[in-house]
């Protein structure tokens, strides 16, 4: 006789993971235009046009535009309008202080983890970068920067940590695309990844979070004084 099938209460019962919703989709295509520059601040998104871009109804194009208004990443104007949001020095500010927090924080926690297999991963994504800052390749650069600290969140073992910064990373990454595309990247960045890594290697929390916090602080700066409006 076959094994019955599970009632959906047993202990080894495994939901199948749900595809991604057309809001979602939306979403993350808009994102990527507005972290790449395709999207540049102050241009407007007509539903309409999004909607017949996307090949889908208007719906879900609302869902997502509505979304990334409450995140920050566009704004009203007109009426009933909504257009990418100009980057501000203070939210800046804020959205590195709060990097601040959260990479220190997980870079203790990877530091007292050191998950199997994990030191080999982040390790070829700091060759990675330190390639790309070799080659002056600016957008690779950044793409393996977030992936630098994203990983380290991964390390800390909160998947709480990983969900929120979820936000968070696609504001950096906007940041960072805007301002090091335009003026470059030193080298102190990927110097300071080298050195976070080896404390998280080594085991040493307060140092991990310590270079973190600091790693944090100069980007700020890197960031703010790379806006055309550093001067006023």
């Amino acid at each position: 006789m076959p094994a019955a099938l599970p009632d959906g209460n047993g202990p080894f019962d495994t939901p199948l993971p749900m595809p991604p919703s057309r809001t979602e989709q939306v979403y993350a295509a808009i994102v990527d235009d507005i972290c790449t520059g395709r999207l540049t601040p102050g241009t407007p998104l007509r539903q309409e046009q999004l909607a017949e871009r996307f090949h889908v109804s208007r719906q879900p194009v609302q869902q997502a535009l509505l979304l990334l208004r409450n995140q920050g990443l566009l704004r009203e104007f007109g009426r009933r309008g909504l257009e990418v949001a100009p980057l501000d020095r203070v939210f800046v500010s804020h959205l590195y202080e709060l990097r601040a927090l959260m990479d220190g924080h997980a870079a203790r926690l990877a530091a007292a983890r050191r998950p199997e297999g994990w030191l080999e991963q982040i390790s070829n994504i700091v060759n990675t970068g330190q390639r790309a800052f070799a080659e002056r390749a600016f957008s690779h650069m950044i793409t393996a920067d977030v992936d630098f600290h994203r990983c380290v969140v991964a390390a800390s073992g909160n998947p709480l940590f990983a969900e929120s910064a979820g936000v968070m990373w696609r504001n950096v990454q906007r940041v960072m695309g805007e301002v090091l595309l335009k003026g470059g990247s030193p080298a102190w960045v990927w110097e300071d990844h080298a050195a976070i890594l080896a404390a998280i290697r080594d085991g040493d929390g307060d140092g991990a979070e310590a270079l973190a916090r600091r790693h944090a602080e100069h980007g700020k700066q890197l960031i703010l004084d790379g806006m055309p409006d550093a001067g006023g």
